[in-house]
């Protein structure tokens, strides 16, 4: 399989994004690596302004006009799940980009997403991040969930998930069936103890015979198009090219 595709880089407008990562420098040095389709994907607050998203539109196409190569530009953004039944964002957003991913496990975030205060033992605090994984795959305009069940470093120990039997994580697969919700794999599964669950998640979207993504989620220029670091992974499930979903760009 040519991996040759990153759908999960953000710009600097996001408050994760250096500073360098200006649209055209991306679209720069993903073409420099050989990605054929480049996915836009800044983070969707409450606060955020929509006016980015034409910002960026315009900067990509004076970049594309001057690039080597072939490189397809999807616009898409990672919309903030704050809370079963609360996110950022909705279908309005999703009309105006290619696809529209869902960050489900952004705990880290004071003051937008947290843990709520009664999830005080591992088992409440897993069953958590099950609700907000179950929401994500609700929501009708939602296409992938980003980086699922990915534990940022200093929330809790990754192992509090080993709590979720397999038949309770199915049970939300089966409604990312049934909604066409795709699941990304990123080079997250690579951070310090997630590799373990989240290749026992991953076989279990095989078994549900769930599409995947792929992306760098990416914050810095030096990781834009870093997905081939993923190779033993896609190996490892058996995942060939029809296993992956692709968004398509919608005429404007």
């Amino acid at each position: 399989m040519n991996l040759d595709f990153d759908l999960h880089v953000h710009t600097f407008h996001s408050p994760c994004g250096q500073a360098d990562m200006l649209p055209a420098e991306i679209v720069r040095t993903a073409a420099e690596r050989g990605i054929t389709r480049l996915g836009m994907t800044d983070h969707f607050y409450p606060f955020t302004d929509p006016a980015i998203f034409d910002e960026i539109r315009s900067a990509v196409k004076d970049a594309l006009s001057v690039a080597n190569g072939s490189l397809e530009v999807l616009f898409g953004c990672e919309v903030e799940i704050m809370a079963p039944g609360r996110t950022a964002g909705g279908p309005k957003l999703a009309e105006r980009l290619d696809f529209v991913m869902a960050g489900a496990t952004h705990f880290q975030n004071a003051g937008i997403t947290e843990l709520p205060p009664d999830a005080k033992d591992d088992r409440a605090i897993a069953e958590h991040y099950l609700r907000m994984f179950e929401y994500a795959v609700s929501l009708p305009w939602v296409d992938v969930v980003a980086h699922p069940f990915f534990v940022m470093p200093g929330v809790c120990s990754v192992e509090v998930l080993d709590t979720l039997s397999d038949a309770e994580l199915l049970s939300g697969l089966e409604m990312a069936k049934e909604n066409g919700v795709a699941m990304e794999i990123s080079r997250r599964v690579f951070w310090p103890g997630q590799i373990g669950f989240s290749m026992r998640f991953y076989r279990l979207c095989r078994h549900v015979e769930l599409k995947f993504t792929v992306g760098s989620d990416a914050h810095r220029l030096e990781d834009v198009g870093d997905v081939r670091i993923l190779e033993p992974v896609f190996a490892e499930l058996g995942l060939t090219e029809k296993d992956f979903w692709l968004p398509r760009s919608k005429t404007r």
